[in-house]
This record gives C-alpha cells, structure tokens and sequence, in this order.
C-alpha cells in the first residue's frame, strides 16, 4: 500500500503572471501596493498561526536554520506530548519558493509583475488526525500561497485497522504483524479520494484564514496535486536471522545480473529514446542496513530490510505523468472528448491508478528475486543443462555456463521485456548480433537455437504465433548459473590467481 504521500495545493488562477495581473485588477490592487499588499496577508498568516499554536497549547518555533530537522523536533515533542489527535506544533522557516515580484521596466519605465523564486516565511503545521494519522499542513506566505501536505500511507492503515478491532504491531511506518493480513490488505487498497479532498479542503479553512480576503471579486478554490508518492510492498519473515541471511545474498546478486531492460521493465516501461541513459543501480548503507535503489529519472524501485524481519520493495514516482493510463481526452477542436491512453493526470483522483500501477511493479520485482533466490531445485537441473540431448535420431549438445558464448545468451534471454511480452526470431537475432558480434546470426542459425532451446525445456511457444517465452524452469536455471559464474567462480579464480602471482 501507500507509504510517503505529498500532495500540493494551488490556487491555479493566480498561479501564472497574467492570471494574477488579473486578479489585482479586478480587486483594484496597483502594482506600487502588490508587495504591501502581499505583505500584509502574509502577516495575518503568520499571526493567526501564532494564535492557533497558543490556544491549543502547541510550541510555535523559528527555525533560523536550515540543518535541524524537522522530522527529529517533532519526535522529540511527541515523546513528551503523547500521540492523541489534535496540533503538535507550528514550525516556520524561510525557504526558498516560486512566487512574485514587481520590477520596472528599463525600458517602458513602467512597473511588471514578474515570476521570480524568491524566500518567503513557509509555516508548517504538523498534527495528528483521526484518520490519516501525523500530517504536516504547509503554506507558502506570499503569492501564489501554495500548499503542500504530507501523510503517510501505513499511519492511515493503522487507523483503519483500529476501528475495526484488527490487531498489529508496527515500528515507525512498518508493520511488524497484522492478525488479519487478507483484511488488512483489502483496507489497504480501499481509498475514498473524494474523502481525503473533503479532509485537505477542511484543513484549508482551518490554517488558510486569508482564503476569505481573496475570494471576495473571485472564487477561488485549492486544486488538489500529486507531487510525491511512495507506494511499498512489505513482506514479513518469521526472523531477522532468515532474512538477512537471503538479503544480502540478494544484494550481490541484482548488483551483478540486473540490466537496464530489467529495470524498465519493473517500472513498467519500455528502454528506448532519451531515457536509456537515465538508468543507474546504486546500493546505499543506511542505520537500518543495506538498500539497493534502481533509478530512472522520476521514477524509482528499491529494496531494503526494515524492522529487522520486514523486507520492504518500494516503487518512488516523483511525477505520475510518466505514467499513461486509458482516460478520456479532449480533441485538438476542444469541442469533443474520446477515450485513450493519455499521460495519467497529476490530481489527487490518479490516486486509484497508482495503486494499480504500484502492484504490478513492486510484483514484478518480487517475482524477479524469487527466481533468484530459489536455487535448490536450479542447481539438480544443471547437470542436465550441460549434458548432450538427443531426440528423434538428433544429437543436441549441452550448454556450458561457463563460456562466454552461453552465458551471453543466457543474459540475453533474461532481458526483462523477453520476460514480460516474449520474443521473435529476429527479436533475439537482433540482440544476438549485438552482444555476439564475433558470429554472424541469420535466421536460421537463430532457429537451431531456439530448437535447441525447446529440447532442453528452457523455451515454450505461443499456440498461434511466432512468439517464445522463458519457461520458469529456464529463468531459475539461467539466474543461477549467472550468479555461480560472477560472484563466486570469477572472485575465486581472481583470489588464486593473485595468490600465484605474489608467490
């Protein structure tokens, strides 16, 4: 489910240079007075935070510098204050953001409104609500007084799991056993959209008290965005000793085999155009442990070990538009609409396409360390890999993991879009002449394969078309012999040879 969720307001008419040029105008605001003006409501901003924070007894704190954490403050409050609904304090702090200014023209010699970043007073509000659990509600003080608001999936869970009498355990954001976890999961995945803009239009009227002042000649409304969101896969061991026992065996083993192609394929895209270069693997040692985080510009999947027997595979997407989705468009005449994939819209209401969209993805990766990992039943079968074959009069000779040739195609025929939509003739032909470039393979040389391949049951076909897929059998085998090869008989063979040389 859900795990880190940020979400953005914007007042879009005055968001942009002329929309607010007319704003001023119709409210009769002259540009000399825009920075008064704006200066003004930025006042009433910060005094009613400082009257919020006192009736309900809440710290009202400066942070005149910018290495304290937020997040570590809060902590720290709430160890003395307790977790009970209501506000845990008002935090303010100049930042830097895209707001306004007015300039005068050197050549007209008359005053401009202009798009500039600029650092205003940014106040924060961080609570506890019934529902969605600790929240933070943020409002930029100057123009366009953007929003932004953060909850965290897994405290919105914890909240559902209460109300209906269900039993868990949970450290920070992870839970460490649920008594009910095909309840819980349902939970999970049932998300009221239209309630959780009900709830952030409430919040407005609670912290945005000038909201009032500048709806007076216009109506003026918060347009819900999605700006961040985390979407994770939790997968409990009955110990910490198992798990880390296969985890850091799974590290070494996506450091060395996982591909470009594959990482694409977890997100759920194709490798192709300016986006091939954008693709990077790094592992990273954090206070938890080890995590091994797979990038693609705004887009993201990682694995780490959380809570000591939780294995967390997360997918990060920092702009859902990169996503396409079946929704309805407008035509280019703008008169009439038609239904087709279209790049997912940012508002809050793609919430339920995540969901979706953060299945399948952090599904793809768990299947992908499954066939890793699972090598007891690969390595009775390697023995069979390598040895000779002959059927129907036939002689079909073994594959060697160990040579260059053979391990190169067995990588091939691991690409991740093989995996997931199969390949053709010249699909592998293709890739075969340009990972094998020393050999000239036509299309028949690429069919004795393939046959080769089908006899030792490592390929299957598609009844009714040209199109292959690995057998399970082929991807446990071929994810094995990769692994033995790269980390231990090369590192082995490396070690003595060295060993040879000093001596």
């Amino acid at each position: 489910g859900f795990d880190r969720v940020i979400i953005t307001g914007s007042l879009t008419p005055i968001s942009f240079v002329k929309g607010l040029n007319r704003f001023l105008s119709t409210n009769k605001i002259l540009l000399k007075e825009f920075s008064r003006y704006g200066k003004f409501l930025a006042e009433d901003l910060k005094e009613h935070a400082k009257t919020l924070a006192e009736s309900e007894n809440a710290p009202y704190i400066y942070l005149n510098n910018s290495k304290i954490r937020k997040e570590e403050l809060i902590r720290s409050i709430l160890e003395k204050r307790g977790s009970h609904p209501g506000l845990i304090a008002v935090l303010t702090s100049l930042e830097l953001c895209n707001s306004f200014d007015i300039y005068k023209n050197k050549n007209t010699h008359q005053l401009e409104l202009i798009s500039r970043q600029r650092k205003c007073l940014h106040i924060y509000y961080y609570f506890i609500d019934e529902e969605l659990g600790r929240c933070y509600f943020r409002i930029q003080t100057f123009f366009p007084f953007k929003v932004q608001i953060y909850f965290n999936g897994r405290e919105y869970l914890a909240n559902k799991l209460s109300k209906e009498s269900i039993s868990y355990k949970k450290d920070d954001n992870c839970f460490t056993w649920i008594s009910d976890f095909t309840r819980a999961q349902d939970l999970s995945d049932e998300i009221d959209v239209s309630r959780l803009h009900f709830l952030f239009d409430q919040w407005v009227i609670r912290y945005v008290p000038i909201l009032s002042d500048l709806t007076v000649e216009w109506d003026l409304s918060y347009h819900w965005s999605i700006k961040q969101i985390e979407y994770a896969k939790d997968i409990l061991f009955k110990s910490e000793e198992f798990l880390n026992k296969i985890y850091y065996s799974l590290l070494k083993q996506l450091t060395l085999s996982v591909m470009p192609e594959d990482i694409m394929s977890f997100l759920g895209k194709q490798l192709k155009g300016p986006q091939a270069g954008r693709i990077e693997t790094s592992m990273k040692k954090t206070y938890l442990g080890y995590r091994i985080k797979h990038r693609n510009g705004n887009l993201s999947i990682k694995a780490y070990n959380k809570a000591g027997n939780v294995l967390r595979i997360e997918i990060t997407i920092n702009n859902v538009s990169e996503f396409k989705v079946y929704r309805e468009v407008e035509r280019k005449d703008k008169k009439t609409k038609e239904k087709k994939f279209a790049p997912m819209k940012k508002s809050i209401y793609s919430l339920e396409h995540i969901i979706r969209i953060g299945k399948a993805a952090t599904d793809r990766y768990m299947d992908y360390l499954s066939k890793m990992e699972d090598n007891n039943m690969g390595i009775k079968e390697v023995r069979q890999l390598t040895e000779r074959k002959t059927k129907q009069g036939k002689n079909y000779k073994g594959f060697n993991p160990l040579s260059q040739r053979d391990s190169t195609i067995f990588q091939i025929l691991l690409n991740g879009s093989f995996i997931t939509t199969g390949f053709r003739n010249k699909d592998l032909r293709s890739r075969l002449n340009e990972y094998l470039s020393s050999e000239k393979w036509d299309t028949s040389k690429v069919s004795r394969l393939i046959k080769r391949l089908k006899i030792f049951g490592l390929l299957r076909k598609v009844h009714g078309s040209y199109r292959y897929f690995l057998t399970k059998k082929a991807r446990l085998l071929f994810s094995l012999v990769l692994k033995i090869k790269n980390s231990v008989v090369i590192p082995t063979v490396d070690n003595i040879m060295e060993n040879l040389r000093l001596a």
